[in-house]
């Protein structure tokens, strides 16, 4: 007779946050990041505007807004990565 022992599944909350896909129109020379979500428009500045640009061009899927963490996520091809790289940028009130 072998016994086995089943360890308690652990069941742990959810982190994950569910995006919001958006639009973003961006000002590269303001740093100006606009969108709308079911809440109404939205407004932010970034630091890194050149950067949000050149990834929207090279997006793969629609961009994500995260409000609890304030960050727009875009996700673009990685080669051996199927589901792509997102990059995440955060946005400041404007």
């Amino acid at each position: 007779m072998t016994l086995t022992s089943v360890a308690p599944a652990i069941k742990r909350p959810s982190t994950r946050t569910s995006g919001i896909p958006v639009l973003p129109a961006v000002d590269i020379n303001l740093g100006a990041v606009t969108f709308f979500t079911p809440t109404g428009h939205h407004a932010y500045f970034s630091p890194e505007a050149v950067e949000l640009v050149d990834a929207l061009e090279r997006a793969v899927r629609p961009a994500l807004w995260i409000p609890e963490i304030g960050t727009l996520v875009i996700t673009v091809a990685q080669t051996g990565v199927r589901a792509g790289r997102g990059l995440g940028f955060r946005l400041s009130a404007y």
